[in-house]
């Protein structure tokens, strides 16, 4: 009988530590804030944005990303929904870019504004207010790209025809003789 009374013993031990674990961690996890949804739409790539990554205003913590998915009513469009606290100053001036986290390549929402202006952000078609989205700076590079490339080999080629034999040839002479 001893045996029993002890297993006993031992089994609600395990089962009120466990209750006691998740009472705690569901009272830690608990959070307070009121937060504003807001949505951005975008036809950059957002390559490295994930569910629950974080939303920063001027680098401050902010929200987190609620949903990613395809506009229905834009083809190549992404839409994106964050979720903000109230408490963040974000206005009709507010806009949205990606910002990258060093070399990882993880991808967050960064909100940042032009000047303080206290006007309320119009409704989009899904009736979540709707902030403007700036490419990233790597989105800008990207874009700048080809016209770099483009430049690039344009000079190369001015280069060669300055260095062609012929003209070598004319530098040459044109030393040699003074």
């Amino acid at each position: 009988m001893e045996n029993k009374s002890h297993a006993l013993a031992a089994g609600l031990f395990v089962v009120v530590l466990t209750a006691l674990v998740i009472g705690i961690s569901l009272w830690l996890g608990r959070d307070n804030t009121t937060y504003t949804k807001y949505e951005l739409a975008t036809a950059e790539s957002v390559s490295g944005l994930q569910l629950q990554a974080p939303v920063r205003y001027k680098g401050v913590p902010v929200g987190k990303v609620r949903s990613i998915e395809f506009d229905p009513e834009k083809n190549g469009n992404v839409l994106i929904v964050i979720a903000v606290s109230a408490e963040a100053p974000v206005t009709q001036t507010t806009y949205a870019m990606l910002g990258y986290q060093g070399v990882t390549g993880l991808a967050h929402i960064q909100l940042d504004d032009d000047n303080m202006n206290t006007t309320p952000l119009p409704t989009g078609p899904d009736g979540l207010p709707r902030l403007p989205m700036r490419p990233s700076p790597f989105g800008q590079i990207a874009e700048q790209g080809p016209i770099i490339m483009q430049q690039v080999e344009d000079a190369t080629r001015k280069v060669n025809d300055l260095l062609s034999t012929d003209n070598q040839a004319a530098m040459l002479a044109a030393f040699t003789e003074v």
